[in-house]
């Protein structure tokens, strides 16, 4: 590192000078070094003078050991998994090691085995999600026969993506931890937005902390007016739209990856079953299998937590001839730092709109030229630039795609001919409708995106459906025009995958 971003120039001497910090930075802007540096200095400070510490499980059998000095809280298991990552590049450099562990949950691993790691490896730093280090760290916990961890050594506390950790219903979690931590510990909270829950929360957690506020100014409203406005976007990062049919969607995506094949693409989907299904999709069509060397990502919330990591952790050591695609719902949508993204499309608004600017700015990270593009129908979607406009993003339109347009039609096709010769991906194509269809109709932006004015037949035909499901929901829609269904029987589609196929044999 040459020089330090502003975020980091103003966090962390603030931070190693005992300060509590509230810091609220654009996306992209190197929030994650800000509070690994200062904290990795405040340890090594107190490891060099350390005399007796403290057994950082209760009741342990460990005599002398290392407390536990910080606790670092994330949203989710990939940003988590991000943030040790950072901590551990820095292990060769250091004059005295510094341990941390990973405390995430899920599958992989179980509350009795964290703690039993915490028992072995002795961490200066814990890394984690809310719910398991409650679990490990609020009495009463699960965490085995009702052991815990000792925490009266913690010095600082890192909350991380602070607005996403409440939207996330955590609050109340964190208010448990925040509770048995020492009061005199320092504590920094970081976050892309401030709302009114934030400064609830801040005012629970922190004491007469430091603001810090990173903005992006607005170079060509100065220019025209004299004023910078804050944006919300990194400077280096261009958001585009293109306006067209709901029907031409797939075709728009795949002539933008085709265009520039050896990027590295983020798909972004609203639903969990679209990913399933445009995943399996994109990885069968001619149009990207002919691309040499290119791979495409499916990355869910709701997959399992090792394919989650193998998939994630393919696209961002991805390298080779080929570009890559990583097809994702919003669990990839804040905090994580995958390098070298080149492009975001956006194929669906996301269903909050503060979610926009974190899609986006998966790109266009620290100094990086970046370029971001949602997909917007023509008509009532339009009004969505300017909503955004007035929100401090700025949005320029990029021309159709007109090769796409000429071979919509063939693309549909292919994409039905998929559906009939595995069953499995026809009937993740109706469940990627329905939920697209359902989450439409709960958008918060409900004034723009209505489902009275979605064109459902036109929808039902990009998704290359053989048949519409029945659903409530498509009676108040803006008509199935442009729709034609399958002429042949659905019962007669077979699973690819011969066990699966004989067991509904059976079944019928």
């Amino acid at each position: 590192f040459h020089q330090m971003t502003p975020v980091q120039a103003s966090a962390i001497p603030l931070f190693l000078h005992n300060k509590d910090v509230v810091v609220e930075a654009v996306t992209g802007s190197g929030k994650t070094l800000a509070f690994v540096l200062p904290l990795l200095e405040r340890i090594l400070k107190t490891e060099q003078s350390a005399s007796r510490p403290l057994d950082p499980v209760e009741g342990g059998d460990v005599k002398s050991s290392r407390p536990i000095q910080a606790i670092i809280i994330s949203p989710t298991r990939e940003l988590a998994r991000q943030i040790h990552q950072v901590i551990l590049s820095f292990s060769p450099y250091l004059p005295v090691a510094i341990p941390s562990l990973l405390l995430v949950g899920g599958s992989t691993s179980s509350a009795a085995s964290d703690l039993e790691a915490i028992r072995t490896k002795r961490p200066a730093i814990l890394v984690g999600t809310p719910g398991r280090l409650e679990e490990l760290i609020v009495p009463n916990g699960e965490a085995g026969r009702g052991a815990r961890v000792q925490v009266r050594g913690v010095d600082a506390l890192v909350l991380d993506e602070a607005d996403r950790l409440l939207d996330m219903g955590f609050s109340r979690g964190i208010n448990r931890i925040l509770q048995i931590l020492p009061k005199q510990r320092r504590t920094a909270l970081f976050s892309a937005t401030m709302t009114e829950a934030l400064g609830e929360l801040v005012r629970a957690g922190l004491r007469n902390p430091a603001r810090v506020t990173v903005r992006v100014e607005g170079k060509k409203q100065e220019e025209e007016t004299g004023e910078g406005e804050g944006r919300k976007i990194p400077s280096a990062l261009q958001i585009g739209y293109i306006l067209c049919q709901p029907e031409e969607k797939l075709g728009q995506v795949c002539r933008l990856v085709e265009r520039e094949p050896r990027l590295k693409f983020i798909l972004y989907f609203g639903t969990c079953a679209q990913v399933d299904y445009f995943g399996r999709i994109l990885a069968k069509l001619t149009c990207i299998r002919r691309l040499e060397g290119l791979e495409v990502y499916p990355l869910h919330g709701q997959m399992d937590a090792k394919k989650r990591e193998a998939s994630l952790a393919g696209f961002t050591k991805h390298s080779g001839k080929g570009g890559a695609i990583l097809v994702c719902t919003d669990v990839a949508a804040r905090g994580l730092d995958i390098p070298d993204v080149d492009r975001v499309i956006q194929y669906d608004a996301p269903q909050d709109p503060k979610v926009f600017a974190h899609r986006c700015g998966r790109t266009g990270r620290a100094g990086r030229e970046g370029r971001a593009i949602i997909l917007l129908h023509r008509g009532r979607e339009e009004v969505y630039v300017e909503f955004l406009r007035v929100r401090r993003i700025p949005m320029v339109q990029h021309p159709f795609e007109r090769e796409a347009d000429e071979g919509m039609d063939a693309l549909s096709e292919e994409v039905r001919s998929i559906a009939i010769k595995d069953r499995d991906v026809y009937e993740k194509g109706i469940k990627a409708f329905v939920s697209h269809v359902q989450s439409y109709s709960k958008h918060e932006a409900s004034y723009i995106f209505r489902l009275k004015d979605l064109p459902i037949g036109r929808v039902a035909k990009g998704y290359g459906l053989l048949r519409l499901p029945k659903m409530p929901e498509l009676s108040g829609s803006g008509g199935q025009e442009g729709f034609t269904p399958w002429e042949g029987d659905i019962s007669e589609i077979r699973y690819a995958e011969k066990a699966r196929e004989k067991q509904r044999q059976t079944n019928l």
